[in-house]
């Protein structure tokens, strides 16, 4: 499988300080890149253990177009990747992620070509073939419609007779598996989730399933307008994104188990809110998205 990653520049945080500061687009390029030696501090926490330069690093996937959770324009290639590496970095070990397509990559860990993979959400498929951290974030999705649209909805169950657009690799859920299973809600799959959001414009697809983080950040990079669309006045499902480790693989329980450690010492001493606040303020130096809308 070919290597996916950034190629590395002579300084590379001259390419970057024109869209954030200079500390964040150093770590940035060189988490992706991850030299022999990493010497990562995570925004404004504690410098982590300097890291043996021989240790072997754990090989890891995610893919791209996700933000602000996975996505290679942004600092340290998303909020899902700062967190994963940290945490990583924190138990002593370095690692190496590629970025490919988010179902190729699934499928890559799977086949035991990675130790492991994130973000990603609970299926019934994923958790026969995946040991499941603790949740590394907990958002809520809703369902988003074009504005000019005659939707209304009150429940998931109102959803029926609709179309549904996920892009593939994308589980459309617990709470809509049903509907989709049963062929009340018809779901398209393109691409990726800005073909989505084309599509709710073009009436080829009623609504589409997102947490409102990577909505706004999708109709910021495509110039669209937050007024252009409008969610439904319900979450459709609170939902919480992992690292995932196949089942298949002997040192699954052990990753697991580090992610979990570390994830638990973040949150004992308060240094995880402090890393998400830290980094969603650098992407939304304006205006955060709220915690009680969508």
């Amino acid at each position: 499988m070919s290597d996916t990653r950034p190629a590395c520049h002579p300084n590379p945080a001259r390419l970057l300080t024109s869209k954030y500061p200079a500390h964040i687009a150093q770590h940035r390029v060189a988490r992706l890149v991850l030299p022999g030696l990493l010497l990562g501090v995570a925004l404004f926490l504690p410098a982590v253990t300097v890291l043996a330069e021989t240790a072997p690093p754990v090989r890891l996937v995610t893919g791209d177009h996700y933000a602000p959770f996975s996505d290679q324009n942004l600092p340290e290639g998303g909020l899902a990747t700062h967190l994963v590496t940290y945490l990583f970095e924190q138990s002593g070990q370095s690692v190496e992620i590629d970025v490919i397509d988010w179902s190729a990559g699934y499928q890559a860990a799977l086949n035991g070509d990675y130790a492991g993979t994130f973000p990603y959400i609970e299926s019934q498929q994923r958790l026969a073939d995946f040991l499941f951290s603790d949740p590394l974030f907990t958002v809520s999705s809703f369902a988003y419609v074009d504005q000019s649209s005659s939707i209304n909805a009150s429940s998931p169950e109102d959803l029926a007779g609709l179309t549904l657009c996920l892009p593939e690799g994308f589980a459309h859920g617990l709470a809509l598996d049903k509907l989709v299973l049963e062929g009340s809600v018809t779901r398209v799959t393109p691409p990726d989730m800005r073909s989505c959001f084309a599509m709710l414009q073009t009436g080829e697809a009623d609504f589409v399933k997102i947490n409102r983080y990577v909505a706004r950040e999708l109709l910021r990079n495509a110039g669209v307008a937050n007024s252009a669309i409008r969610a439904l006045p319900f979450p459709v499902e609170t939902l919480s994104m992992h690292f995932i480790a196949p089942r298949n693989q002997s040192n699954a329980e052990r990753l697991i188990a580090t992610i979990n450690a570390a994830l638990a010492d973040m949150q004992q001493n308060n240094q995880y809110s402090r890393l998400i606040d830290d980094y969603l303020t650098i992407i939304y130096p304006r205006q955060m998205p709220s915690s009680a809308e969508p």
